[in-house]
């Protein structure tokens, strides 16, 4: 089944799955959207189209053109009223992450689709790394072990604020939103409570929490903590996990494991994965085609967005969120 897709934002990360289409013949453009006439007309180049397929108003693309799905890839705060206007319109959706900025949106929108019929995906393409889809195999397979706890760190510097420059607990919506949805799948578990600080060092050009300290305790009793910021004036990053019969931590070359009285570690090669946008583009096809939800699926994905907003929760609160209670009320 060949499915047809209007493009809503075609600028900057917009364009990857109009090239991606290209190549393909599963997927096929037949509208772009977008507010800024360079990025219409560059995007037309790529896919093919006509100035007629062109649209700067998203209601006039779908009023005027035959489809079967939207992919929204605006900035966040858009993505809400963006979604549910393909919802309502009955047509499948892949939206970049995050999938919107709050948990009651994000299930609104996903129990539309349910009552319309149609698939809600978010493109979540950090777990899918070399990197991090080892790690969660390893872990899945309990090659060493169960998992007891973990430490990842991130530091770089982001100059350019993009979307997120006025956003409340910036770092967890820009990238903790990929950070966190990625040890979801390492820890093959579900965050049962969640502790979090977002700060914001007096250089920062973010207006609130362009860094964030968390601990992240999993239904079956494994810790995580993370030390994550864009403002950091040396870039770097880690990811460790303790597991029952070795460490294991991500290296240059490899995963490296290191057993118990070991003098020295070993060095795992990281698995061949496909291209992490092909794997959300086969995922959301077989969604949409055999009703198979990828694990970026929107019910799967209401569960990083939760955990993202109880981070920022327990940062303005300065307590420690539970998890579950927060999935089944919607409150904290």
């Amino acid at each position: 089944m060949r499915i047809r897709v209007v493009h809503m934002g075609v600028g900057g990360r917009g364009v990857w799955p109009i090239r991606a289409f290209v190549e393909r013949n599963d997927f096929e453009s037949v509208a772009l959207v977008d507010i800024k006439p360079e990025a219409l007309a560059a995007a037309r180049q790529v896919a093919g189209l006509g100035e007629d397929r062109c649209f700067v108003d998203m209601d006039e693309a779908l009023r005027r053109v035959e489809a079967d799905a939207v992919i929204v890839i605006t900035p966040p705060q858009l993505h809400a009223s963006q979604c549910m206007k393909a919802v309502k319109a009955g047509k499948h959706v892949l939206v970049e992450k995050p999938f919107t900025l709050s948990f009651g949106e994000a299930r609104a929108i996903v129990r539309e689709a349910d009552a319309r019929g149609v698939c809600v995906a978010v493109a979540q393409n950090a777990r899918y790394t070399p990197a991090y889809a080892t790690l969660a195999r390893l872990i899945k397979e309990e090659a060493y072990g169960k998992p007891a706890f973990g430490l990842m760190t991130k530091f770089s510097w982001r100059p350019n604020v993009h979307h997120s420059g006025k956003m409340r607990h910036s770092y967890l919506w820009e990238r903790g939103v990929h950070d966190l949805d990625s040890l979801r799948s390492i820890f093959n578990d579900e965050p049962a409570w969640v502790w979090g600080h977002s700060f914001n060092p007096p250089w920062s050009p973010y207006e609130h929490g362009a860094g964030t300290h968390l601990w992240i305790e999993f239904e079956h009793g494994a810790t995580c903590g993370c030390m994550c910021t864009f403002a950091s004036h040396k870039s770097g990053e880690s990811l460790r996990i303790d597991c029952e019969d070795a460490t294991l931590e991500l290296v240059d070359n490899g995963a490296e494991v290191r057993r118990p009285g070991a003098q020295e570690s070993e060095i795992l090669p990281l698995d061949k994965v496909p291209v992490p946008e092909s794997v959300l583009l086969n995922g959301w096809h077989q969604y949409i085609t055999r009703g198979i939800e990828p694990p970026f699926g929107g019910h799967e994905n209401l569960k990083t967005v939760a955990l993202v907003e109880a981070a920022g929760i327990a940062s303005d609160e300065r307590r420690v969120v539970n998890l579950k209670q927060f999935w089944i009320t919607g409150e904290a």
